[in-house]
């Protein structure tokens, strides 16, 4: 598991196949499994297959070509009394279940979530900021490089800043 972890990149380029239903089940499962702030759950999820869908919800951010590119987008719904921190691990979990059975992910941030939430029809008092892109990894796919990791001591503070 901790070199699943060290490995998981964002990949944003996918076959043009669907996503197999057992596979998305097994994902969603392991999102369900979430731990949450006072395992309060307040998060759930909209599937979005349909390419026409895919497309207005790429409008939604400014960054979404993956979007447009994978067969499945799960978007993520922070319920009310929910955390932002809560969605991310929900994000992250997503990511490392896709992972561990041969599906590529690429977490989006829909800039413009309340076209996001009205695009997706969620009640008033929902929020849809962030999405996770799903599909099997095109041949060659891989992360874009940005310049690779921080070195541990550039990011360690010991008892202070």
């Amino acid at each position: 598991m901790y070199s699943d972890i060290i490995a998981l990149r964002a990949i944003r380029d996918y076959e043009d196949r669907p996503l197999a239903s057992a596979d998305l089940e097994r994902i969603l499962m392991a999102a369900r499994s979430t731990g949450s702030s006072k395992n309060l759950q307040s998060w759930s999820w909209v599937v979005v297959q349909d390419a026409a869908r895919r497309d207005r919800l790429a409008e939604c951010g400014d960054f979404t070509i993956p979007v447009r590119n994978a067969p499945t987008v799960v978007c993520l719904v922070q319920e009310p009394g929910g955390y932002e921190f809560d969605t991310g691990r929900l994000a992250q979990n997503i990511m490392l279940a896709a992972a561990a059975i041969g599906v590529a992910s690429c977490p989006i941030t829909l800039h413009r979530d309340e076209m996001a939430a009205a695009m997706l029809g969620l009640p008033e008092d929902r929020r849809c900021r962030y999405a996770v892109t799903l599909g099997y990894p095109a041949p060659g796919a891989g992360p874009r490089r940005f310049g690779g990791r921080k070195p541990l001591d550039e990011l360690t503070h010991n008892e202070v800043y």
